[in-house]
C-alpha cells in the first residue's frame, strides 16, 4: 500500500492526466477512421501488454530482453504511423477544422495562404461544368470517413485543381461517370460508386447522379457539389437534402462554411 501511495504524487498525477488527455484527443480525432477503430479494438490491450512485459523484464532482471523489447515497441509505433498515414492525416485535417482552430482564425491567427483553396477550385470547375452542361459529382469528406468508398475507387492522391476535375469529367474516360472524393486539400479518388437514396420524396426528374449524391449525404456528413448534364444546374447536397445553387458566389461561401464545420449561410 505504501508503495502504491508513493506513485500518487503531484508530478505523477500530472503526467497521468497529460497522457490521458493526449490519448483521448488522439482517439477523438481518429474515431471515424480505420486507425481509430484499430486503436480502440486492440490499442489499449497492446499498451497494457507492453507495460506488463516491461515490468516482468525488470522484476526478473532481464536487461537484455528489456532493451530489445523497447526497440521493438519503437519499431511497432513507427510501423503503425506508416501503415495508417492517410488516417492520421485525416485526423490532422479534422483538427484544423475543430472549434479551437476556428476560434484562432476568428482571432486573426491564420496559416499562410498557399494558393486557391479546394473549395475555390471545386466551385471554379462547377461553373465551367454548368456552362458546358457537363455532369459531375464532387464529394467532400468532413467528419465521417469515406475510406470504404475510396478503397473501392481509383486512387489519385492529387492536389484539388479545377483543370484536373475538368479532365476527369469532360473526357470520355472510365472515371467520368463516377464521383471524385476530396479529403482536405487532396483529391483522393475518382470513379467512386456511391449508394443511391431510397427517399421517395425526391423528384423523379433527378437521375442517378443526384440520387447518389443524396445517398452518400444520408450515410455520412459529406458535402456534395453536383452539376446536371441535362440542365447545367449546380446543386449542393448535404444532410440528405438537395439545394439548387443559382448564385455561385453564395454557393462558394456556403461550401466553405460547411467544410469548416460552420452552419451554412441562411437562405
Amino acid at each position: 500500500m505504501d508503495e502504491f501511495r508513493q506513485y500518487l504524487t503531484g508530478i505523477n498525477l500530472i503526467q497521468i492526466g497529460f497522457l490521458w488527455f493526449l490519448v483521448y484527443w488522439t482517439l477523438r480525432y481518429l474515431e471515424t477512421t480505420i486507425a481509430g477503430s484499430f486503436l480502440r479494438s486492440i490499442g489499449f490491450v497492446a499498451i497494457l501488454a507492453v507495460i506488463i512485459a516491461v515490468k516482468v523484464f525488470d522484476m526478473f532482471g532481464m536487461a537484455a530482453l528489456s532493451e530489445i523489447f523497447k526497440y521493438f515497441v519503437i519499431f511497432a509505433i513507427i510501423s503503425v504511423v506508416i501503415i495508417f498515414q492517410p488516417e492520421f492525416r485525416h485526423g490532422i485535417t479534422r483538427l484544423g477544422r475543430s472549434p479551437f482552430a476556428r476560434t484562432l482564425r476568428r482571432l486573426g491567427v491564420k496559416a499562410p495562404e498557399s494558393g486557391p483553396s479546394s473549395e475555390d477550385e471545386i466551385c471554379r470547375a462547377a461553373r465551367r461544368f454548368s456552362k458546358n452542361h457537363t455532369g459531375s459529382m464532387v464529394v467532400i469528406e468532413r467528419e465521417i470517413s469515406l475510406q470504404a468508398y475510396i478503397d473501392r475507387s481509383v486512387r489519385l492522391d492529387a492536389s484539388v485543381r479545377a483543370e484536373l476535375l475538368d479532365t476527369i469529367f469532360t473526357t470520355p474516360t472510365l472515371l467520368h461517370d463516377g464521383a471524385v472524393i476530396v479529403r482536405g486539400d487532396r483529391l483522393e479518388a475518382a470513379g467512386a460508386v456511391l449508394p443511391l437514396t431510397q427517399n421517395p420524396s425526391l423528384p423523379k426528374r433527378y437521375g442517378t447522379r443526384h440520387r447518389a449524391a443524396v445517398g452518400i449525404s444520408e450515410e455520412s456528413d459529406a458535402v456534395v457539389v453536383v452539376t446536371s448534364e441535362e440542365t447545367g444546374a449546380i446543386s449542393l447536397v448535404y444532410g440528405g437534402q438537395l439545394y439548387a445553387q443559382e448564385d455561385t458566389v453564395k454557393m462558394e461561401e456556403t461550401l466553405q462554411r460547411l467544410v469548416s464545420g460552420e452552419d451554412p449561410v441562411p437562405v
